[in-house]
């Protein structure tokens, strides 16, 4: 069936309008975690590549666990057991490795095609015969896997077992995940990317990360609803 894209976004916003202080919790979440990567770890007395890679990496950690909660929390909002927003800590933190073994399995195919390109971009050599193949492949596989995370933890399924899900699932639905991935993945890129354009100080900076945090926030909704509306009615 067609997915009403504008329904699932207006929908999405209402949850954040309707649920301030869930919301305002996530967001401040996540808005600690970037500036506790970028203004205290990057001081450190390490050495430039480690400080370079450490905040990402850190973000990227940091981003993923409070994923998973606000996953784990909008799956009991929906069945009507959520109490606080802390009581799914410890199922996330169980989780954690899981999740990011997950979101390695739908990037790791694409970072093939993409180290290709940059790699002969690098040397002088341009991309190999193979590079755009990869990419395509890359980019095919975390479309159709996108929503795995979400099956992972609302169906309480194992890696495995949410990957194969997902990629049954996603059989005749491709134009669909395609259209979600460029609204969750792509765009909040951009949008992040123009605004860190705006200048070169603090106040943009800081700005840059509240936007990056309310837009985490709102494609992890995003997201939960999306799942929602393609789930099969009936999941063993």
């Amino acid at each position: 069936m067609p997915i009403n894209f504008p329904q699932l976004l207006q929908d999405s916003w209402n949850f954040i309008r309707n649920r301030r202080q869930f919301s305002l919790t996530a967001m401040g979440l996540l808005l600690a975690i970037q500036l506790l990567a970028t203004f205290v770890l990057s001081n450190f007395m390490v050495s430039d590549s480690a400080v370079s890679l450490l905040p990402s990496f850190l973000i990227g950690i940091g981003n993923i666990f409070i994923s998973v909660l606000l996953v784990l929390n909008i799956n009991d909002i929906n069945a009507g057991t959520f109490q606080s927003f802390f009581q799914n800590t410890s199922k996330a933190l169980a989780k954690l490795l899981p999740a990011i073994s997950l979101n390695i399995i739908m990037v790791l195919p694409l970072s093939f095609g993409m180290s290709s390109i940059l790699f002969g971009n690098i040397s002088g050599s341009g991309a190999s015969i193979f590079s755009l193949p990869l990419s395509a492949i890359g980019i095919f596989v975390f479309v159709r896997l996108n929503l795995a995370i979400y099956v992972f933890l609302v169906e309480n399924y194992r890696v495995g077992q949410a990957v194969k899900f997902m990629w049954q699932l996603a059989k005749g639905k491709m134009a669909a995940l395609f259209a979600y991935t460029l609204l969750a993945n792509l765009l909040p890129i951009l949008i992040t990317a123009l605004v860190g354009r705006l200048g070169d100080n603090v106040a943009i900076m800081v700005l840059s990360f509240v936007i990056s945090a309310f837009l985490s926030l709102f494609t992890t909704i995003l997201g939960f609803r999306f799942y929602q509306t393609i789930r099969p009615k009936t999941v063993n």
